[in-house]
């Protein structure tokens, strides 16, 4: 027992250890995607005292994601585009790699440490957590305070597991959707002798969640009110409500298509065809065991799944907008079912082969050879995922480019002009400190009407990205009396061109 104990250590150690060399290699690979850039020019906002309390700004998320990436800018961003880039992505990357330990640590409390190396192997290995963990994206931080609350939930550590769903839901409005989860994982010492008993036990496991929750809940609500009191347009939770409450069932034409764009996202949990056939056939067959035995692991496969067919089917059948990142809180219970389903296979794959058509296996069997083809199974879709292989996370070269030309219009005079239709929330963080004034344009006839009242007062810019057409803003600007004149071209890394920095000038 305890060589196995030993083993699974290292192990872990190791799957930490390879989760974060690989998240660390596209770490500095993408530009911001327009979301990402959003977060993080509150980041700024925050780090240069400008506005603290985010009050000039339309906030739709919870504060505390906000100030950690303050805090990783004030310490390691500067006035380079590239340093405030990785500082921005700091938590994340830490925090996902962080979930790989907290995986284990529920998976080995609820089932133990084979399944526990396993999950955490699946985690550190999966190209929809390694792509994630790159970004700014609010998600993998919620995930890793989730992760937290669950595993306090099963070791009935109550009140340590509400203070992490308490900073998640200082993180994210989301956080709320995982306490009735976590209440059914503080059940877990022992299985109640009744319904009554059990009803009675999660009335008792609820007092201290509730309480955090609620303190939690007013010290938000405080700084929320403090914001709409020195200006602030709306408040982050209306917002929030605003912006991705469905409001609506789909409709039946929408039924496939989004089954489909969901499931298609799905299969990046792992990238492995073979892999996620696997699951889809083997998880039915762990239900069905798990039915059978009813025991308390057993017991957790069964309310691990439910909780999952609940949550995507909420945002299947709801009009939720089908996005990726929607995703990333499940993941690690996701991949502890698939750890799960592996060994059961494997259980059954021995029972039916027979223990001494096996005994030829070197000891020990589970800890090194399962886990080792896992790797080789999963280190093809890994890599890929380094190299941003996959169209999930960020910002995968599109914007590409939009550094440099932030550098080159940091170069331009005081007062200068800088148009823009299409790239607002990227240029808020990149042209942060940067010696042009952003004039956002709404529509073509907005731009001339402003040319021809102050086109001369002082140098004009427009950067027009590649995969948008200029010829309205042509058009616009020569009825104005104006030409555009290319004078600077940024490049993806395949070589095409992503952005073309005009010079307005008067004909």
């Amino acid at each position: 027992m305890a060589a196995r104990t030993q083993a699974a250590f290292w192990l872990t150690v190791a799957g930490l250890l390879a989760a974060t060399l690989l998240r660390a290699g596209p770490l500095r690979d993408n530009r911001f995607h327009p979301d990402e850039a959003l977060y993080a020019y509150f980041g700024r906002l925050i780090a240069s005292d400008r506005d603290p309390l985010l009050a000039s700004e339309v906030v739709d998320k919870p504060p505390l994601p906000l100030y950690l990436q303050a805090l990783s800018l004030s310490i390691l961003g500067g006035r380079e585009v590239a340093a405030n880039e990785l500082a921005a992505r700091l938590p994340n990357f830490f925090a996902d790699s962080v979930n790989v330990a907290l995986l284990c640590a529920l998976a080995r409390r609820l089932y133990g440490p084979k399944t526990a190396t396993l999950a955490a192997w699946l985690y550190a290995l999966s190209p929809f957590a390694i792509l994630f963990a790159v970004t700014v994206f609010i998600d993998p931080l919620l995930t890793a305070f989730v992760m937290w609350g669950l595993w306090m939930s099963a070791a009935n550590r109550l009140r340590r597991a509400a203070l992490a769903l308490a900073l998640a839901l200082a993180t994210k409005q989301t956080a709320l959707l995982f306490l009735p989860l976590a209440l059914a994982l503080s059940l877990s010492p022992s299985l109640p002798n009744s319904p009554a008993q059990a009803l009675k036990r999660l009335l008792h496991n609820f007092l201290p969640f509730a309480i955090a929750l609620g303190l939690t809940a007013l010290l938000l609500f405080g700084w929320d009110t403090l914001r709409l009191s020195l200006g602030a347009p709306i408040g982050f939770w209306a917002q929030g409500y605003a912006d991705n409450a469905p409001n609506r069932l789909i409709r039946s034409g929408e039924v496939l298509p989004r089954a489909f764009a969901w499931l298609d996202l799905l299969s990046y949990f792992t990238a492995s065809p073979l892999l996620n056939i696997t699951f889809a056939v083997g998880l039915p067959v762990l239900l069905v065991i798990s039915f059978r035995r009813r025991s308390l692991p057993t017991l957790f496969d069964l309310i691990t799944t439910f909780y999952l067919l609940i949550y995507l089917s909420a945002y299947w059948l709801l009009a939720f907008n089908v996005w990726d990142r929607y995703l990333v809180p499940v993941l690690p219970l996701a991949l502890l079912l698939l750890a799960r389903t592996l060994e059961c296979l494997t259980e059954l794959l021995q029972h039916f082969i027979g223990q001494r058509a096996l005994h030829w296996l070197p000891y020990p069997t589970f800890y090194f050879l399962l886990p080792t083809s896992f790797f080789l199974l999963l280190l093809s879709s890994a890599l890929t995922a380094t190299r941003s292989g996959y169209p999930i996370g960020g910002d995968h070269g599109a914007y590409d480019g939009i550094d440099d030309v932030a550098r080159y219009l940091n170069t331009l005079p005081e007062g200068t002009v800088l148009y823009d239709f299409w790239l607002s929330w990227q240029w808020r963080f990149y042209l942060f400190d940067g010696p042009a004034y952003v004039a956002w344009m709404p529509t073509p006839e907005a731009l001339e009407t402003d040319l021809r009242a102050f086109g001369r007062t002082s140098p004009r810019y427009l950067v027009a990205p590649s995969w948008e057409s200029i010829a309205e803003t042509q058009a616009a600007v020569a009825q104005a009396g104006f030409t555009l004149r290319p004078v600077y071209e940024a490049h993806r890394r395949d070589g095409s061109r992503s952005f073309v920095v005009y010079r307005v000038e008067g004909r």
